[in-house]
């Protein structure tokens, strides 16, 4: 009978909304380390954009995972909708979303995705190339990761109109509040000057540069690009996208593919460079790739070392962009000890799971061998989300990074220039670092030339 009544009942967790928001938004790792000690784990927050059963334990994260795709529902549509756009993939669900990621999926894996390794390189080498001696990391990564996908999803898209994109998906980014996501009330118009007008006035710029593009594009056949692909492919029933469709889809891409990307690539050049002995054990391996006669090959080549892609899965682990992966219930769940009715959400917490001192012993300290010793669960290290609803661009995300941050440390050498340690901090909907990294580089001496 105890323990039924057990079931029946919620977690426990801090009361009210507006408090528990606001230290979410400020620093969601410490409390959410804080709720897991003192009302154990899972526990509930009621945060402004609804209730929410967080948990870090990883039976229960893969009970979640594991769940039928039909129980969840994403979270806070109603919130996300208004500024995403109803043809987001991030807001679809049931059918509607099963036939999305089937269509899309192709667009970022295996053979087409190793098609843009060059273009990748390149873009690497020209961008650093364009900085003074002394230069912000993240701006740089920015650049080069807004650059890369740009051209990924446009392809031979002329210079200035590139430019225009990059621009536009930068202010896109850059007046994404994070209250504009935990609650609609915050989206309100006031003459031009409320954080939901200066964020619709950055969409409807990009959404004015890709409708140019759409137009120049209508008529093109053959591309290889993605954009060129969204306009070709068609539903299963033969049906095609809609132009409108096409746009929210493109700016999803955009506004999800290019900041996480250069957020990921600064902290790992400011931990390998905090790190000596990760850093010349890193070169060490670099120096030691023979080259190819094909730069696309080499490139290719390039993200399959192991201790890069070491490299790659500890920056993600020691510094997850998103803190937790929040579903919305459309049915009650049984969860360990508690039924958590439908109308609820609930979220494995990236920020517990991944500095479980369990599963990663000092989870602390930046140490990319622990990646190479042992093989983690999708229920233990999860930087994309898990479950069906795992993030589309997770391989192309690993992949551009072991290549930017291949091609720059093969090709050149740097050295940080911060006195302070530099902590994760809220950034919009993300994590990332409290400063942009200063860096001191000079081209290398002796290397074999990725």
């Amino acid at each position: 009978m105890a323990n039924e009544e057990t079931k029946r009942r919620l977690p426990l967790g801090p009361k009210g909304r507006w408090g528990p928001t606001l230290k979410i938004v400020r620093d969601p790792r410490k409390a959410f380390e804080e709720w897991s000690r003192i009302y154990g784990d899972p526990f509930l927050v009621t945060a402004l954009n609804g209730p929410i059963v967080v948990t870090g334990r990883p039976e229960l994260i893969k009970q979640i995972f594991g769940e039928d795709p039909e129980t969840f529902a994403p979270f806070a549509v109603e919130t996300i909708r208004p500024l995403m756009g109803a043809g987001s993939l991030l807001l679809m669900e049931g059918q509607a979303h099963k036939r999305e990621r089937r269509m899309l999926m192709p667009m970022f894996h295996g053979d087409r995705m190793k098609a843009y390794a060059e273009t990748m390189q390149q873009v690497a080498k020209k961008q650093i190339q364009d900085q003074p001696s002394e230069f912000l990391t993240l701006p740089l990564m920015t650049d080069i990761s807004l650059e890369i996908i740009v051209r990924a999803i446009f392809g031979g898209t002329e210079g200035h109109a590139i430019q225009r994109l990059m621009r536009n998906g930068t202010a896109v980014a850059k007046k994404c509040h994070p209250l504009l996501f935990f609650s609609k009330r915050m989206q309100f118009p006031f003459f031009g000057w409320s954080l939901g007008d200066r964020f619709r006035k950055a969409r409807q710029s990009l959404y004015d540069g890709l409708d140019e593009i759409l137009d120049q594009r209508k008529n093109e056949q053959g591309g290889d690009d993605i954009l060129s692909m969204l306009t070709q492919a068609t539903y299963e029933d033969g049906s095609s996208i809609s132009r409108e469709h096409i746009r929210e889809q493109l700016m999803t891409f955009l506004f999800a593919g290019h900041e996480t990307t250069a957020l990921s690539l600064t902290w790992a050049m400011y931990h390998l460079h905090s790190n000596p002995h990760a850093l010349k054990k890193l070169r060490d391996e670099l120096d030691g790739t023979q080259q190819s006669s094909q730069a696309e090959r080499s490139a290719s080549d390039l993200a399959q070392l192991p201790y890069l892609k070491a490299v790659v899965q500890e920056t993600l682990r020691l510094n997850p962009l998103v803190t937790e992966v929040l579903r919305f219930l459309k049915k009650p769940l049984v969860l360990g000890d508690y039924t958590l009715p439908a109308g609820m959400g609930v979220a494995p917490a990236t920020v517990l799971a991944h500095y479980n001192s369990i599963t990663y012993p000092e989870p602390e300290i930046f140490r990319p061998e622990r990646f190479i010793e042992k093989s983690y669960s999708p229920f233990e290290y999860m930087p994309f989300g898990g479950g069906h609803r795992r993030c589309i661009g997770a391989a192309f995300a690993g992949f551009e990074m072991a290549i930017v941050l291949g091609t720059l440390l093969k090709n050149f050498e740097f050295e940080l220039l911060e006195s302070e340690p530099v902590i994760s901090v809220r950034r919009n909907i993300v994590l990332g670092p409290s400063k942009p990294v200063r860096l001191r580089f000079k081209k290398r001496v002796s290397q074999r030339n990725a």
